[in-house]
């Protein structure tokens, strides 16, 4: 197979920004180092040593194609080359958010908090907004149970600002729990008002009421 020099760069990849290109530079170059390839090694049949050395250096946008023949020598998925977070990541933390809820269902609030968070700062770390989303719920949930409304909201509303451009169903439950906390505090008009918006905007949109 004939070489590929760095114009390979200049087609259409799923990297974009100067700011990824110097990451997975610096993830291929680690991962290179470690399982003790030679740039050669790395980049043959299908690239270059020149090739390989300045996409770590960040000077070059790699295409999916050279992504994934990378992956494949380094022997890791292409997710987690080019994002830096195992495909595993994601069902360890479902896991433990798992274990944070059955926690919290059996009225060990606190300790389904610890639990959360550790979830929360993992998932912020890695960049899962999903699984952050869904610890930060949690952490809402926790907090009406104990009766820290004023930090159930904040909760909330850090859930809400997070799905900002997701779907209204997916912030739905976000929604539910700062209704809740305000009619906890004794706001019933204010509460009533949040879900009343939420469904006339489910309803306007033809979207399925969560």
């Amino acid at each position: 197979m004939a070489d590929r020099s760095a114009g390979d760069g200049r087609k259409a990849g799923a990297v974009t920004g100067a700011e990824s290109t110097a990451e997975i530079g610096r993830r291929v170059l680690k991962l290179r180092t470690e399982r003790g390839f030679t740039q050669r090694m790395l980049a043959e049949p299908a690239y270059t040593a020149a090739y390989v050395s300045t996409l770590e250096a960040g000077k070059v946008r790699p295409s999916e194609a050279a992504l994934r023949h990378l992956a494949e020598r380094l022997g890791v998925s292409y997710e987690e080359l080019t994002t830096g977070r195992s495909p595993h990541d994601a069902t360890r933390l479902r896991a433990a958010l798992t274990d944070a809820r059955r926690a919290l269902a059996t009225g060990a609030a606190e300790d389904a908090a610890g639990l959360f968070e550790e979830v929360r700062d993992e998932a912020e770390r890695l960049g899962f907004a999903e699984e952050r989303a869904s610890a930060l719920l949690g952490l809402g949930d926790c907090a009406l149970e104990t009766g820290d409304l004023t930090v159930a909201r904040d909760h909330f509303e850090a859930v809400e600002r997070l799905l900002s451009g997701d779907p209204l169903p997916r912030r739905v439950p976000a929604i539910r729990g700062r209704a809740v906390a305000h009619l906890l505090a004794g706001e019933l008009r204010y509460s009533c008002y949040l879900l009343e918006s939420a469904i006339d905007e489910l309803n306007a949109s033809g979207l399925h009421d969560p």
